[in-house]
């Protein structure tokens, strides 16, 4: 009789024990297949959820880093700087996965004749952007440096009439401005008419308590006049959409009320107004050892090449810079990130994986064991006869692999039917999770401020997480269901040849 004749012969004599191997290989295979599965299922969740978003990132503080370290000491870590320098930033700029970048000079500057934007059916509150200075409207100045701004390279905005600056306008000290349409209409500008602005340092001198009935002509300190002539507008080319209605309306009417002027005049203005509150408070602890220049936070922003170079970027980036700095990109921001979501179910897979795989090599090698000791007066029969104990071992190896052979393919489909159910179930609670302890409101981070789409909302994920068998899954499953097989066969083979028939058969 054959090999493989003896093998299914055996097979069919120890239907019993067939059977069993064949239900504890089954229900083992369909662990290792649902971890499997999920695990593939989230890394291409998370590639094809990181390939819908931008490859821009920005270089700030990591707060949530921070926080950490003060949840463990006790105390909140110390800075060794709180903004990095213009030549810091540029110095970053030059990484070889960076494609453009920006670096913008925020400024405010006030006004008793021109109107904040607000839409007709929003509710007055969210003008907090500029309200609460009395009868004074507070404009936000965000600083260009390139003649596309990452806005436009984006699609945040686009330019509705007029132009963008030029190389010379962005080079100079020029009071140009672009403003959105909404924002010129309800002020009756347009391309060529002049803003009157003034920069304003307010006297907080001796000054406690502040309302909005502090905010009159007797309580400014120095002021500058500003005479911005507008030569474009903007509109928004998609509304902002963070996930929260209010946050996402609140970061809208803030862009409508941006105004865009050259980097130079941004800076020309931030600076004035820090010092006059040197001047106004000299022995203040918060200039003493820092420059005006050191005081002047930057919003920057680096488009990369692809989103692949996120990583790479950001542990360049962190070699560059003090601690606690770090690259934020399009999915990291202070709120609720969504996608983490994704990594603490990666994280189970994992585990239930790699429990699931020592488990089944305890389990079957006992088992194996324990079927080939009930088979000891027919292996030392073989042996006895003259059969080597090589090719007696590859019998026994044979019949357990015909039956995890077939039990590994009934488990391949089965666990990727009850994985796709059960972790469709614990993402699901696993976002509803990450949105509840964040109050069910996201705030967005620096890219969200520009407009940058930098979130995904939950449905976007759960409609995107697909379990399913492709090529890589099916081979990664296999190679460890037989890998896991074979190794469990390694200790009883071990038995079988260390077997002595004359004492077997005595």
């Amino acid at each position: 009789m054959g090999l493989f004749s003896r093998t299914l012969a055996s097979l069919s004599r120890n239907l019993g024990k067939t059977i069993l191997l064949l239900v504890i290989v089954f229900i083992l295979g369909c662990v290792i297949s649902g971890a499997i599965s999920v695990r593939q299922a989230i890394q291409n969740t998370d590639a094809n959820v990181r390939a819908t978003l931008p490859s821009v990132v920005t270089v700030d503080i990591d707060h949530a880093a921070m926080e950490e370290v003060a949840n463990a000491t006790g105390e909140w870590p110390e800075l060794e700087e709180w903004v990095l320098s213009v030549d810091r930033l540029s110095e970053i700029g030059t990484l070889p996965y960076v494609e453009s970048y920006d670096i913008s000079v925020g400024a405010a500057l006030f006004s008793t004749d021109i109107e904040l934007y607000a839409p007709e059916n929003q509710d007055s509150d969210v003008r907090m952007w500029g309200g609460g200075f009395g009868d004074y409207e507070q404009f936000q100045l965000a600083g260009l440096q390139n003649v596309e701004p990452v806005e436009i390279r984006e699609g945040v905005i686009e330019v509705a009439q007029g132009r963008l600056f030029n190389q010379v306008e962005l080079d100079n000290l020029t009071t140009v401005a672009i403003v959105s349409e909404n924002f010129a209409q309800t002020n009756g500008l347009g391309v060529g008419s002049t803003m009157n602005l003034r920069s304003i340092a307010w006297d907080w001198r001796d000054v406690h308590d502040v309302d909005e009935s502090f905010y009159t002509e007797e309580n400014i300190y120095a002021e500058r006049a500003y005479d911005l002539e507008i030569v474009g507008i903007f509109r928004p080319s998609a509304e902002i959409d963070i996930g929260d209605e209010w946050a996402s309306e609140a970061l809208t009417i803030e862009l409508e009320n941006r105004i865009y002027v050259p980097n130079t005049l941004a800076q020309t203005i931030t600076v004035w107004e820090i010092e006059q509150s040197i001047e106004m408070e000299p022995d203040a602890e918060w200039h003493e050892e820092s420059s005006v220049e050191d005081l002047i936070w930057h919003m920057n922003t680096y488009s990369l090449h692809t989103p692949d170079d996120i990583p790479a970027f950001r542990t360049a980036v962190e070699d560059m810079t003090p601690d606690f700095f770090t690259v934020l990109d399009a999915s990291s921001h202070s709120g609720a990130d969504a996608t983490s979501s994704l990594d603490s179910l990666s994280g189970l897979s994992n585990i239930i994986l790699i429990i699931a795989v020592a488990a089944s090599v305890l389990i079957l090698s006992l088992l194996i064991t324990l079927f080939i000791r009930e088979r000891r007066r027919e292996i030392g029969i073989y042996l006895a006869i003259g059969e080597g104990r090589i090719k007696v071992a590859v019998q026994v190896m044979l019949e357990i692999l015909v039956v995890a052979l077939l039990a590994v393919v009934l488990s391949l489909f089965v666990g990727n039917i009850v994985a796709a159910n059960i972790s469709e179930s614990m993402l699901a609670a696993e976002l509803s999770a990450a949105q509840n302890m964040n109050g069910g409101m996201s705030w967005g981070g620096p890219l969200d401020r520009l407009g940058i789409r930098s979130e995904v909302s939950p449905e976007e994920i759960l409609a995107s997480y697909n379990v399913s068998l492709n090529a890589a899954t099916i081979l990664i499953f296999f190679a460890a269901a037989i890998s896991t097989v074979i190794v469990s066969t390694i200790i009883p083979m071990l038995y079988i040849l260390r077997l002595n028939p004359r004492k077997i058969m005595m």
